[in-house]
């Protein structure tokens, strides 16, 4: 027996079966997601693409030895202050007293003759009248003392001689970088080391643990935190002629990314800077999306050394459903380029897949509905 379907029919079910075809269509492909979910991670593991180890307090521990760094031995060994040599620079001024009263020198009535002040010149030398050119870089005040009367006594039987320090100084040390006051400053008996120089320009203090003090003392340069300065004393060290400071701020990153409040480089504000601060800066976990077993922490791979391939990366998971493992998140420590990431719940990909279904259903029921009102408009005119 023939069967008739009316148009109206065919084009209802041609509309269903468009709407069933996309949602096996969707059913296969890949949702939006923004990156691996734990079984995948699992399976990377497995694989050996990469190294999963859950954490575990002796591992927390271990992270969070932070490297202190301190200033060469050989500087904090120095107890011999070089900031009575003379150096290119300084000024001298030179007084003498004949006592011979031979007249070598122009005298004053109370029998004073003031040679004025000298500057030691690029090759260390000094001139000073009647006495001659002669070296006086490397000589204490005393020596060069010493040095002027026995260049006078082959000029005057007996005379009394005053040497003393001009405003020219050569030794100076140059401070710059995020300081209030930055400049050149000399060496004295009051001010000849770091903390000295330090205190002259006042660093910016905001936050001393990620102010980093570097020094560059001829080809040598060294870095050392200023909170380490104010906690060890031997890291105040003797400063040299020429020594050149510079105060900066440590700018350190790593990168939080998957289902967090706010994905992005997150600025690594403490020296003890855990995943459990990062996490914090990041807005936290988002409620509606992320998996909370699966907060990972991605190091570098190491590189290989003499041939032999880089090693395999290494991530820490977090399970923060556990209260213990929240408490070793806020002792684990993290450090400049490496990574948190944050996989989606698995109940995620399934709200995705019933709001794609949602919106593929309305849209069929839609369809159906207008063919159903298309085919009533026409059979009305054919009546």
């Amino acid at each position: 027996m023939q069967m008739n379907i009316p148009v109206s029919g065919l084009r209802r079910k041609s509309a269903l079966l468009m709407m069933l075809l996309a949602t096996l269509s969707l059913a296969g492909c890949q949702l939006p997601r923004s990156g691996p979910m734990l079984s995948e991670m699992t399976s990377a593991n497995d694989d050996k693409d990469v190294v999963v180890v859950p954490v575990s307090p002796q591992l927390a521990r271990a992270s969070n030895v932070s490297p202190i760094a301190d200033f060469p031995a050989r500087y904090r060994d120095e107890t011999q202050a070089g900031f009575d040599r003379l150096v290119p620079g300084d000024g001298i001024n030179v007084t003498v007293w004949e006592r011979d009263g031979l007249g070598v020198f122009g005298a004053n009535p109370a029998g004073m003759s003031d040679l004025g002040n000298h500057e030691i010149d690029r090759s260390g030398a000094i001139y000073l009248p009647m006495i001659g050119k002669f070296r006086a870089a490397g000589l204490t005040l005393t020596e060069l003392h010493d040095a002027i009367v026995a260049r006078l006594s082959k000029l005057t039987i007996g005379s009394d001689v005053s040497v003393t320090r001009a405003d020219a100084r050569g030794q100076m040390v140059t401070v710059q970088g995020n300081l209030t006051k930055p400049g050149m400053y000399p060496i004295t008996q009051t001010s000849q080391r770091l903390s000295s120089a330090l205190a002259l320009a006042a660093p910016v203090q905001t936050n001393p643990e990620q102010l980093v003090i570097t020094l560059r003392r001829g080809n040598e340069v060294t870095s050392v935190r200023l909170s380490d300065i104010y906690r060890n004393q031997e890291n105040d060290i003797l400063l040299r002629s020429g020594d050149v400071i510079t105060a900066h701020d440590a700018r350190e990153y790593l990168t939080v990314l998957g289902a967090a409040g706010n994905q992005g480089r997150v600025a690594i504000s403490k020296r003890n800077y855990s995943v459990l601060d990062a996490l914090g800066d990041a807005r936290g976990l988002d409620d509606k999306t992320a998996d909370p077993r699966s907060v990972f922490l991605f190091t570098p791979a190491k590189a290989g050394v003499e041939g032999k391939p880089d090693s395999v990366p290494i991530v820490y998971q977090f399970d923060l459903t556990r209260p213990e493992q929240v408490a070793l998140a806020r002792q684990f420590t993290v450090r400049e380029g490496e990574a948190i990431y944050i996989s989606d719940a698995p109940f995620t990909q399934v709200q995705k897949v019933l709001s794609a279904f949602r919106v593929t259903m309305s849209a069929g029921f839609s369809a159906t509905r207008a063919i159903d009102s298309d085919s009533g408009s026409s059979s009305g005119a054919n009546r």
